[in-house]
Parts: structure tokens; sequence; C-alpha cells
């Protein structure tokens, strides 16, 4: 662990001194430095994860290599895990940052993954419309197994649904049911979010 706190801490001072690396630099460094907020939760990494001046940069890299999908990509996962793990109350620019990703097909599914975790995204004006999409984000097998986790947390949430969404999610997860693509453990899994889904609609 120790050795791993002092990678990471090497990694935030390059980091927050971006702009002493070329864009080739700079995308290893974005590269090593996303492993560790996605890898896994450590209290240990908390002070590093919620640094703000780590952050602003962070975004800062993402606003100027908009067009380099793969610091892109790791820029999207580095700050949807830090948010998701560690920052309850993100800037709304972070939040702006992940909508203007989502015109990126390559780095929409990786905004995809963690966008809901925001607060700012419950009051969304593109919310549903977003939610809808997941199934049709590539890769597709997996963006169907996010958008299902989506719909759950939204059930477990109690949050209310538009009756004409709740139509849609249901058609969705009947859809994938018919292509027989499912484990039959999924299969059990998508009917019992539809039953209660179609509770809702009583």
């Amino acid at each position: 662990m120790k050795e791993n706190i002092e990678t990471l801490e090497e990694l935030k001072d390059k980091l927050c001194n971006w702009k002493c690396y070329d864009e080739t630099e700079l995308q290893i460094l974005i590269y090593e430095f996303e492993k560790f907020p996605r890898k896994e939760f450590s209290l240990n990494y908390a002070p590093i994860f919620t640094n703000n001046i780590l952050i602003e940069n962070i975004v800062e890299i993402g606003k100027v290599f908009h067009t380099n999908q793969k610091i892109s990509i790791n820029v999207i996962s580095s700050l949807g895990y830090i948010v998701c793990r560690y920052m309850p109350n993100p800037s709304s620019e972070i939040f702006n940052l992940f909508v203007e990703a989502t015109k990126d097909k390559k780095v929409n599914y990786y905004v995809s993954l963690n966008i809901s975790s925001f607060p700012q995204f419950s009051t969304w004006e593109d919310k549903w419309e977003y939610l809808l999409s997941m199934p049709l984000i590539s890769p597709k097998k997996k963006s169907i197994v996010n958008f299902h986790r989506e719909v759950k947390k939204l059930l477990s949430s109690n949050e209310h649904i538009p009756s004409d969404i709740l139509k849609k999610i249901i058609e969705t997860l009947k859809s994938q049911i018919s292509s027989n693509e499912l484990s039959e453990y999924s299969r059990v899994d998508y009917l019992k979010t539809i039953s209660l889904l179609k509770q809702k609609e009583v």
C-alpha cells in the first residue's frame, strides 16, 4: 500500500504540473493514474483523490485534450470513479465535462458508467433521454448490463419515473430477454425488474 500511495502521489504531482509534458507523455500519465480510482476503494487514497488542485487540473486536461480520445477516456473514467467513490459533492464543472463527453461515441461508454453518481444528474434536463440511450452505446453488450443496473438503482431510490419512460424501459428489457442472449440467472433478474416496473404503472 505504501508503494501504491507513493506512486499515486508522484502521478498527482505530475498531473498538477501537466503543462510540463507533451501530449504523448500526458497520455501515459493519465493512463497510469486512471488505474487507481478504477481498481479499488481505499481510504488511504481519499486525501489524494479529493485534492481540489488535482481535480481542477484533470478537468483542465480533459478540456484541452478533448479531441484525444485516449486522454478523454482516462480523464472521464478517473473522474467518474473518484466521484462515485470519494466525492459526494462534485462541481458542476466536472458534470458539464461529462455532458460534453457524451458527444464522443468512444468516450460516451465511460461517461455512462458513473454519470448517475453525480447529484446534478437527477436534475439534468436530458436525464431520461440519456438513460434510454444507454443500451445503444458501444459496446452494446456491456451497455445493456449498465442500463439494467441503472434501472435497478432507480427502483431502489423510489424516484418517480414518467409513464412514457417506464414503458420504454420495459420494452427495452423485454427485447433483451427475447434476444436469448441472457443467462438463466440474468433472464430471471430482468423479469423481476420488469415486474417491479409494472407495479409502478398502476
